[in-house]
């Protein structure tokens, strides 16, 4: 059951989108020799140059009505919307963003399904990246409206219990007045100058004089005689 139900819708989706293009193809011509591109630029290469006057099929133009994608014979592209005429209102008009959805030109959109669904097999159909421009981005959105003030505010906070008293402010001392016998300047002080030192008399180093050499312990000393007395005698008492 739900598997009819899905077949069903995707028949009457499909039926909706062939009534649509069928509606969106308005009879047009061009009002020059114009070429047909395989995208909506100079950029693009050229599938065929179509003759002043003829007749084409215009199915839908890029947002701003500048490029449309149109058709003529066998080929599929996209042609400058300045070499197409459309007739409005019994007159035949240049296709602009104020006539073209009362002829029933609507905004369609230029893109890689669309590159492969009528260029496939064509000798740049490889090189879509070096052709392929995507379009300006539109202007950026106004910014945020300010937000509304709160439902419920807070209320004010209350004064405190115990104000702090307000500090006493010093009053400014005007500047004393000058003396009335100012100290006379002291006189600057007079520097003496530094006398340089005589040279002294340098003493000359007198050499010591040689000291006695005490006998060592174990040496014989020798014995002086003495002084003032004469050889003993051997007197027997």
């Amino acid at each position: 059951m739900l598997k009819r139900i899905l077949t069903g819708l995707v028949a009457i989706v499909g039926a909706s989108t062939i009534v649509g293009a069928a509606q969106a193809a308005t009879p047009s011509y061009t009002t020059a020799n114009v070429n047909l591109r395989a995208g909506p630029g100079t950029a693009y290469p050229v599938l065929v140059t179509v003759p002043n006057g003829t007749s084409i099929t215009t199915y839908g133009c890029l947002d701003g009505y500048n490029w449309c994608d149109v058709s003529w014979g066998t080929e599929r592209g996209w042609m400058s919307a300045s070499y197409i005429q459309v007739t409005y209102q019994g007159q035949p008009r240049i296709i602009t963003p104020a006539i073209a959805p009362s002829v029933g030109l609507t905004v369609v959109v230029f893109n890689r399904a669309y590159w492969d669904r009528y260029y496939y097999g064509r000798p740049w159909y490889s090189n879509w990246d070096r052709y392929y421009r995507p379009p300006p981005r539109p202007p950026m959105a106004s910014p945020r409206p300010p937000r509304p003030p709160h439902a419920n505010p807070r209320p004010p906070r209350p004064p405190h219990a115990n104000p702090r008293p307000p500090q006493a402010v010093q009053p400014i001392l005007p500047p004393r007045p000058p003396q009335a016998n100012p100290r006379p300047p002291r006189p600057p002080q007079v520097v003496q100058p530094i006398r340089p030192r005589s040279p002294q008399a340098v003493q000359p180093i007198q050499p010591r004089r040689p000291q006695a050499t005490q006998p060592r312990m174990g040496q014989q000393r020798g014995i002086q005689p003495r002084q003032g007395l004469g050889p003993r005698n051997n007197r027997r008492g």
